[in-house]
């Protein structure tokens, strides 16, 4: 290891006409390393404070790789004694509050009606004034001197790294990364040099950026934060006239309400869903809003209506284009996750009385979801063998059920930190118990208790 010392001060200079400062706050990892190793520090020493190797330092100071992982910038902020509420890391402690303390959303309770009025004069177009009481109370930073696309890059980087690593490990992988990345991609709003073609792109960053943490929060079960980000979502994309962006709003708040058993609220999210996704002619969105209209549906037993809604589903997924369908609909153009839902909705219709020939469709669907799910979306394959087990135990299929229950639990011990993953485990157990004679189910019941997920 060198022996040079970094000045603990390197950061209060300038680089490239710019204060290091305002790079930091901008999670300008690039610079920072490049105006180090300029005056002398080798990367080696760089990585050693830092806890990297010297080929991924010299990789970030060239702009090869971006630096999006929590952890790794909390190591570079404490290796290079750089203030961590310079780069979105914590509180500023001179910073004012957000909003005066009366206004602070973490005080208010939501009143589920009064919410529910508000986004839906969004979804009409009108902001409502008091607005600010639903969104989330985010830490206050100090703007930076400038805003370039390159930092709406960065922003649009961040979500779609998040959005992977939900998926492969769930909220709890990445939740509080996020958040604390949204409070510094906020600031920007507020930065000089926004002209209108970027202000646009970043509103509509943001609020993919806030929809995104909003799920997270969901997956752990917090589900009034999952409001709030969501909320705020809504109202960037509506600023930027991000249509589909808005519809996706509206659905993840929808299944929010449909998972804490908020049926009848879930179809007013979907309906106004559905009405900014006609407006916006995107086929993807339409598709999936009609295809938790048929979840909602079937909670409800509304048998013609669910056949009516997936039917409405497939025939929108037949005119999406792939290649300009927005990211965050991507998902539901997969095969596998055509079935997945289906799968969930004909296991749910199947429960009610006089419905139970529906299972047969479920297990059906689960089959084909199970069949065709790709390994990175791991939540998504538990939710599947879930299905599987639901729809096995519902046919009569009591060893079967067993055996996809183990399966789900086998998978979720991989690495995934969600508690809705443990919330379909539980609702499974509650089904299959009484046949817990079966020795696959009782060994379902046993790695249950006895498993951290």
């Amino acid at each position: 290891m060198p022996d040079a010392v970094i000045d603990p001060q390197w950061h209060t200079a300038t680089y490239g006409g710019s204060r290091l400062r305002d790079l930091l706050d901008r999670h300008d990892i690039a610079a920072a390393f490049c105006y180090l190793h300029d005056r002398g520090t080798a990367y080696s020493r760089i990585g050693a404070a830092t806890g990297l190797t010297a080929s991924r330092v010299c990789e970030i100071a060239h702009r090869q790789r971006v630096v999006t992982d929590y952890r790794v910038l909390e190591r570079i902020a404490e290796g290079l004694a750089i203030p961590r509420h310079w780069m979105g890391l914590s509180r500023a402690a001179p910073a004012p509050p957000s909003r005066p303390p009366s206004e602070q959303a973490a005080g208010d309770v939501i009143d589920h009606r009064e919410l529910l009025a508000a986004v839906a004069a969004i979804a009409v177009g009108a902001i409502p004034t008091d607005v600010e009481r639903w969104l989330p109370d985010l830490a206050c930073l100090t703007p930076p001197a400038n805003v370039s696309a390159a930092d709406v890059d960065t922003v649009e980087t961040i979500t779609t790294v998040h959005r992977r690593r939900d998926a492969v490990a769930g909220g709890g992988a990445c939740l509080n990364s996020a958040r604390a990345y949204v409070a510094w991609a906020g600031q920007l709003l507020h930065a000089d040099g926004l002209t209108d073609n970027l202000a646009i792109r970043l509103h509509h960053a943001l609020a993919d950026l806030h929809n995104l943490v909003g799920w997270l929060a969901h997956d752990l079960d917090d589900h009034d934060t999952a409001r709030r980000h969501l909320t705020q979502s809504l109202v960037l994309a509506r600023r930027a006239n991000a249509l589909p962006l808005l519809a996706n709003g509206y659905y993840r708040l929808g299944r929010v309400s449909l998972h804490q058993h908020r049926t009848e609220e879930a179809m007013h999210l979907f309906g106004l869903g559905q009405l900014v996704a006609q407006q916006s002619g995107c086929h993807a969105s339409v598709a999936i809003l009609h295809a938790n209209t048929a979840w909602a549906h079937a909670l409800l037993g509304h048998d013609r209506h669910v056949i009516d809604s997936l039917t409405r589903a497939r025939d929108e997924l037949r005119q999406a284009d792939p290649d300009t369908a927005p990211t965050w609909t991507q998902f539901a153009l997969a095969p596998a996750d055509t079935h997945g839902i289906s799968a969930v909705v004909y296991a749910e219709l199947a429960r009610h009385p006089g419905q139970h020939r529906h299972a047969d469709a479920a297990l059906d669907h689960a089959h084909h979801a199970v069949a065709l799910r790709q390994p990175q979306d791991q939540r998504s394959r538990i939710f599947d063998h879930i299905s599987l087990a639901t729809a096995s135990s519902l046919t009569g299929d009591h060893a079967a059920a067993g055996r996809n229950a183990v399966a789900a639990v086998d998978l979720a011990e991989d690495g995934m930190a969600s508690a809705r993953v443990r919330d379909r485990l539980d609702a499974l157990w509650q089904l299959t118990q009484p046949h817990a004679a079966e020795p696959a189910l009782a060994a379902f019941g046993h790695r249950l208790q006895t498993t951290t997920v």
